[in-house]
C-alpha cells in the first residue's frame, strides 16, 4: 500500500482555500498526468489520467467518490479504479495559520490489487508519494493564483 502526505502554506485566506477544494472542477485537472474527468454529482466523479512507475506507464480511469464535505476545511474521498485493480482514499484539509496564510494537507493512500503493482511495490508506493506532493503543490500554488 502507498501513502503520501504533503503540507503545504498557502498564501491565501482558509476560506479561499476552501472554495477551491470544494470544487473539484477546478483541482481534477491538477492532478499530475489529467487527461479528462466527469462530473457525475455532487459527490461522484470520474477521472482519466496516466502514471508512470518504474518502466510502465499506465493508463488510471478511476472513481471518485467524496465521502465527507466539512466546511470550512476538509474534503474526504475514496478511490476505486475502472480499468485497473486498486482502491484508495485522501484528503485535502485546510487550518488557518492566520488570516492570510492557511496551512494545506494533501494525503493519499492507494492499495493495488494487481500483481504487477506487487512486483513493483516500492516504486509504487514512490509513485504515490510523488503523486501527492506534486498534486498538493499544484493545488496550492492554484489557490494563490486566483487568490491574488
Amino acid at each position: 500500500m502507498g501513502t503520501g502526505i504533503h503540507q503545504v502554506h498557502v498564501c491565501a485566506s482558509r476560506s479561499d482555500v476552501w472554495s477551491f477544494i470544494r470544487d473539484l472542477n477546478a483541482w481534477a485537472p491538477l492532478v499530475p498526468g489529467y487527461k479528462e474527468h466527469s462530473i457525475i454529482s455532487d459527490t461522484q466523479s470520474t477521472w482519466k489520467f496516466t502514471v508512470h512507475y518504474g518502466m510502465l506507464t499506465k493508463k488510471i480511469h478511476v472513481q471518485v467518490l467524496i465521502t465527507e464535505w466539512t466546511a470550512p476545511s476538509e474534503v474526504k474521498f475514496t478511490l476505486d479504479g475502472i480499468n485497473q485493480r486498486f482502491t484508495g482514499k485522501g484528503y485535502f484539509n485546510a487550518v488557518e495559520v492566520n488570516p492570510v496564510v492557511t496551512e494545506m494537507t494533501g494525503s493519499l493512500t492507494i492499495q493495488s490489487t494487481s500483481p504487477m503493482a506487487k512486483l513493483l511495490q516500492s516504486t509504487f508506493d514512490k509513485m504515490v508519494v510523488d503523486l501527492t506532493r506534486e498534486l498538493t503543490i499544484a493545488v496550492g500554488e492554484a489557490i494563490e493564483r486566483e487568490s491574488s
